[in-house]
């Protein structure tokens, strides 16, 4: 346990310190959600509760939040890149507080700097999440343990992270596209919307959009349910599948 949370806190002050994440994580959708929000403000028209700022701000946090898979299984290989690997191997340190460390201090971190988005766009934008808050912050907490999961998972069992970048961002797009982080999808007829179904980012643009515009919560809390399961399943099947060698 004491190496756990030595592990932990090393993670922690490592992720904190990362200026490429929070760059990612803070700045970088602030300029992508203005740009594309100014883009596209004459598509938005008539409702003024419901801007391109208001659609390009919720529907690409979660987007974000997904890509982040990539950025930690960048993080799965941090001992490899900062030359620290044999120390590790020496190290009486089991398998679950290694992945573990990884997998929770990414999550936590990650999910501060997306609050702290969220906040940003509160004030900056004039975004009104109504009581809807605690649970789109948690929305937000669970999809960062997914891709923190998915992330060190594969960061394990890839070695190669130019090979493993190229597998994980071809979904990434995908499922963003057919989410609707770039554009409505709704416009391209009932066949390209049911499409739409397969992508995770769709339902959970959805249930956040449907819990603070039309006050209904459950799409959102199934998003949370799924969202938690599939990151604990990876969690575990990273744990079982690391070996202290992948760090050489």
């Amino acid at each position: 346990m004491k190496g756990f949370l030595v592990l932990l806190i090393y993670g922690f002050k490592k992720r904190l310190k990362d200026s490429f994440v929070i760059i990612y994580n803070v700045v970088y959708p602030i300029i992508i959600i203005g740009l594309l929000s100014y883009l596209t403000s004459n598509y938005f028209k008539g409702d003024r509760s419901f801007t391109s700022k208001h659609y390009y701000f919720i529907v690409l946090m979660p987007f974000f939040i997904f890509s982040n898979i990539i950025t930690t299984a960048y993080a799965a290989k941090d001992e490899n890149l900062s030359k620290t690997s044999y120390r590790f191997l020496i190290a009486p340190i089991d398998s679950f507080s290694i992945v573990l460390s990884k997998i929770i201090s990414c999550s936590i971190v990650l999910w501060i700097l997306n609050a702290l988005l969220l906040v940003s766009g509160m004030f900056l934008l004039g975004i009104n999440f109504e009581n809807s808050i605690p649970k789109v912050l948690l929305i937000f907490f669970t999809e960062n343990l997914m891709a923190s999961a998915i992330g060190i998972y594969f960061g394990i069992r890839i070695k190669e992270f130019s090979i493993l970048q190229g597998i994980l961002s071809i979904p990434i797009a995908i499922f963003a596209v057919l989410g609707g982080c770039f554009f409505p999808v709704g416009s391209f007829g009932n066949i390209f919307e049911k499409v739409s179904y397969i992508s995770p980012l769709m339902w959970i643009n959805k249930g956040i959009i449907s819990a603070i515009y039309d006050r209904n919560e459950t799409i959102l809390t199934y998003c949370i349910l799924v969202t938690l399961l599939i990151g604990i399943i990876f969690s575990v099947a990273a744990v079982f599948s690391f070996k202290k060698e992948v760090f050489l």
